[in-house]
C-alpha cells in the first residue's frame, strides 16, 4: 500500500452495529485493504474472522456484512455496485454465501463516510440503521414492520427526502423465507436469503445520506481513463437484447435505461412503463420469468410479466427460486403427483395476474403449501414422496440461475464445481464470448466477433492459446483460474461484471478490449501502483481465503469439488444462452454441443490440473501451506492446520 497518511479512494472507516446491544463502533478499513482490497474480499476477512463455523444462519451471532470498494463513489464507470457477505439460509448446508448489488446505495454509503457495515445481534423491536455524514442511529421502525418494499421505500422518502438510499426487505424476509432477496435501488436485488437474514435480526431497512466523496489521488489520469473506458466499452444492453429474443416478446412499450449511480455503460436495466402513472425496472432474469406462461395465455397482458417480477420484488422473494418452483408444480400438476389439498391453487389460471399473487402471497406469508416452499426447494426432502420429487428442474443450482452448465462447456465444470452459488459474475465471461460471436453470424455490423476474434479474445483474458475451444479440456484449468482470480479482484473493487471486463470493443484497430484498465483505474484512484498480474493476485488471495471458509464450514475437497451428476450421465439438449447449440471451431467451422456430457476421466485430469495451478495438493484437494503463505494468509494457514485442513 501507499506510504502515505493521506487515504484515497476508501474513506477509512467501517461500520460495525450490534443490534442486540445497540452498540455501535468502527473499523479501520486499511487493517484489511493492504491485502483483501474492499468489497468481497474485507467483507470475507470479517466474515473468517467473526463466524464461527457451527453458528446457524438466524443466530444473532451471525454476520450481515454489506462492503463498497476503492472505485465506489468516485464516479468510475460500472463501479457502483456493493457487496454482501453472510451465512446463508438458502445453502444447504447453511453456510457461507454472497450477493452483490447495483443501484445507488452503495456509493451513497460511501458518501456517508463508511466503506462498508457489519451487523451482529438482533433487536428485540423491529427498528431502522440510519446513517448520515459520519454518524448512525438505532430508531424504532415499528411504522415499517409489515409492509413490503414499495411501501417501505414511500416512507423512507417520504421521512428522509428523494435522495435517500436504502437496503430492506418485504414480508418475505420478516418471515424468514429462506429465498428471501435483499433489496435496494435501482432494481438491485441479492439472492442467497439474506433478506431472511436481515429480517432475522429484526431489521428492516438501511437508510443512508451523506454529502461527502473519497479523495482521488490523481485526477486527471482517472479522468482521461473514465472517457478512455467510455470509448472502449461496448453496449451490453444492445447485446442482450439481440442475443434474447424472448426478451423483446414482452411487447412493453415506453422502455429506457435505468443505470445505476454514475454508470454510462449500456446493460440490460431498463426502465419500463406498466401504466400512465407507474414506471418499474427491470434486467435479466426477472423481467421474463413468468413470460413463457403469460405468453400461452391468449388475452394476457404482456406487462403482466414484469408485474410478476415487481412482486417478487416488492414481497422480496428470489425471482429464481419462483421460476423453479413454477416449472415444479405445474409438471405435478399435469401429472396429479399433488393432491388438490396439497396444491390449493387454481393450476389452469397460470399465466395470470392473480395466479402469481396468490403463490408469492402464500410464500411470503407462509401459508399452505407455502410454508413449505418457503423454506426452498433444496429442504423439500422428507416433506413428498420422492417421485415428486424427481421432478424438479435438474438445471437448479440451489442459488442462482442455472445457465451455461458444465455438459455444456468444460470450462464452466470448474466455475461450479468450486464456488457455494452460480456465480453469473464468472458464467458471464463465456456468455459474452458467445454471445458477440453468434450476433456476429447474423448481424455481422452488430458485432465484431468473428471466429478468428473469438480465439484471440479467449486467448488474451483466458491467459492460453487454447482456451478458445469450448468443446476440450485443454487449457481450462487455467482459464478457470484467470477467471476467478480476475472476477475475485473486480469484486474487491466493486466492478459490475455486465460492464468489466471489457473484453472487445468497436474502438481498436483488432477489436481487442483491455484487460489492464481495471488496474490502471485503481491506481489513479488510490495512488497504488499496479498492474493486471497484481491485481489479479488480490483476487487469487481472496479466492484462497474464501476457499479456508468452505473448508472450515464442511465443504469436502474432491467430492465437493465435483459437478451434479447429470452433467456426466444426461446429454444437453437445449441451452438457455446458445439456442443453436454451436460454438467456434478451428478456422471458420462451427462445432455443435448438442448431446453433449462432461467426461468423468477428463474432468478428474482438468481437476487435478486445476488444484496444481492453485498451488493445491493434487491429490486431495487442500491448500498448501506455501501456498497461503506465499499470498500473505500465513494467519490463515495457522488456523487451518490444527483442523488437518492444510497440506
Amino acid at each position: 500500500m501507499s506510504n502515505s497518511s493521506e487515504i484515497f479512494g476508501w474513506c477509512g472507516k467501517i461500520l460495525k452495529v450490534d443490534l442486540s446491544t445497540c452498540g455501535i463502533s468502527e473499523l479501520q478499513t486499511m487493517d484489511y485493504a493492504d491485502r483483501f482490497l474492499g468489497g468481497r474480499g474485507i467483507a470475507a476477512k470479517i466474515y473468517w474472522d467473526e463466524v464461527k463455523p457451527d453458528i446457524s444462519a438466524f443466530d444473532p451471532e451471525n454476520r450481515l456484512i454489506l462492503m463498497s470498494g476503492p472505485l465506489g463513489a468516485v464516479g468510475a464507470q460500472g463501479a457502483s455496485r456493493f457487496e454482501v457477505v453472510g451465512k446463508s439460509p438458502m445453502t444447504l448446508p447453511e453456510g457461507f454465501c454472497y450477493g452483490s448489488l447495483g443501484g445507488y446505495f452503495g456509493p451513497y454509503l460511501k458518501k456517508a463516510g463508511f466503506d462498508g457495515i457489519v451487523i451482529s445481534g438482533a433487536a428485540e423491536n423491529p427498528c431502522l440503521l440510519f446513517i448520515y455524514n459520519g454518524q448512525a442511529k438505532i430508531l424504532d421502525a415499528a411504522d415499517l414492520w409489515g409492509r413490503n418494499f414499495s411501501e417501505v421505500q414511500q416512507l423512507l422518502k417520504k421521512r428522509y427526502g428523494d435522495d435517500v438510499r436504502f437496503v430492506t426487505t418485504g414480508i418475505a424476509g420478516e418471515n424468514r423465507c429462506r429465498a428471501a432477496t435483499l433489496m435496494t435501488d435501482q432494481d438491485g436485488a441479492a439472492t442467497g436469503g439474506f433478506g431472511a437474514v436481515l429480517g432475522s435480526k429484526n431489521l428492516k431497512a438501511i437508510a443512508v445520506l451523506g454529502t461527502g466523496k473519497p479523495a482521488i489521488a490523481r485526477q486527471e489520469a482517472f479522468n482521461q481513463l473514465n472517457r478512455q473506458t467510455v470509448k472502449l466499452g461496448m453496449d451490453r444492453g444492445e447485446v442482450s437484447r439481440i442475443a434474447y429474443p424472448a426478451m423483446n416478446k414482452l411487447e412493453v412499450k415506453g422502455s429506457k435505461k435505468a443505470n445505476c449511480y454514475q454508470c454510462g455503460l449500456g446493460c440490460m436495466r431498463r426502465m419500463f412503463r406498466l401504466a400512465p402513472d407507474k414506471e418499474v425496472i427491470g434486467k435479466c432474469q426477472p423481467i421474463g420469468f413468468y413470460a413463457p406462461w403469460v405468453k400461452k395465455r391468449e388475452g394476457e397482458p404482456r406487462e403482466t410479466s414484469l408485474y410478476a417480477k415487481e412482486l417478487c420484488n416488492d414481497y422480496s422473494i428470489c425471482t429464481l427460486e419462483v421460476q423453479y418452483i413454477l416449472e415444479w408444480l405445474e409438471h405435478c400438476y399435469q401429472c396429479d403427483y399433488l393432491s388438490d389439498e396439497e396444491l390449493p391453487l387454481d393450476f389452469p389460471e397460470i399465466g395470470t395476474a392473480e395466479f402469481i399473487e396468490n403463490l408469492v402471497s402464500m410464500i411470503a406469508h407462509r401459508e399452505g403449501i407455502g410454508d413449505i416452499l418457503a423454506d426452498g426447494l433444496l429442504r423439500m426432502e422428507g416433506k413428498f414422496d420422492e417421485s415428486v420429487l424427481g421432478h424438479f428442474n435438474e438445471q437448479f443450482p440451489g442459488i442462482g440461475f442455472g445457465y451455461d452448465m458444465p455438459r455444456e462447456y468444460p470450462l464452466s465444470s470448474l466455475l461450479y464445481a468450486t464456488q457455494p452459488r452460480a456465480s453469473y459474475a464468472m458464467l458471464r465471461e463465456i456468455s459474452t464470448l458467445t454471445n458477440y460471436w453468434m450476433i456476429h453470424r447474423h448481424l455481422p455490423d452488430k458485432s465484431p466477433m468473428d471466429a478468428e476474434l473469438f480465439r484471440k479474445v479467449a486467448s488474451r483474458f483466458w491467459g492460453n492459446d487454447q482456451a478458445w475451444d469450448l468443446t476440450s479440456y485443454e487449457g481450462k484449468a487455467q482459464a478457470a483460474k484467470q477467471i476467478q482470480d480476475r472476477t475475485l479482484a473486480n469484486e474487491c473493487l466493486v466492478m459490475c461484471s455486465v460492464a468489466w471486463p471489457l473484453m472487445i470493443s468497436d474502438e481498436t484497430p483488432d477489436h481487442l478490449g483491455d484487460p489492464a484498465l481495471e488496474s490502471k483505474l485503481f491506481s489513479a484512484v488510490t495512488d497504488i501502483e499496479t498492474n493486471e498480474a497484481k491485481l489479479h493476485e488480490y483476487g487469487e488471495r481472496v479466492f484462497n481465503l474464501q476457499r479456508a471458509i468452505l473448508l472450515r464450514e464442511g465443504w469436502i475437497p474432491i467430492e465437493s469439488d465435483t459437478p451434479e451428476e447429470f452433467n456426466f450421465t444426461r446429454p444437453v439438449e437445449t441451452s438457455i444462452n446458445n439456442p443453436e447449440m454451436i460454438v467456434p471451431g478451428p478456422g471458420e467451422e462451427t462445432q455443435s454441443i448438442k448431446g453433449s456430457v462432461l467426461d468423468r476421466e477428463k474432468f478428474t485430469q482438468m481437476r487435478a490440473e486445476y488444484y496444481q495451478l492453485r498451488g493445491w495438493d493434487p491429490e486431495t484437494g487442500l491448500q498448501k501451506a506455501e501456498t497461503l503463505q506465499r499470498l500473505d494468509m500465513a494467519d490463515i494457514a495457522e488456523k487451518l492446520k490444527p483442523l488437518g485442513l492444510v497440506s
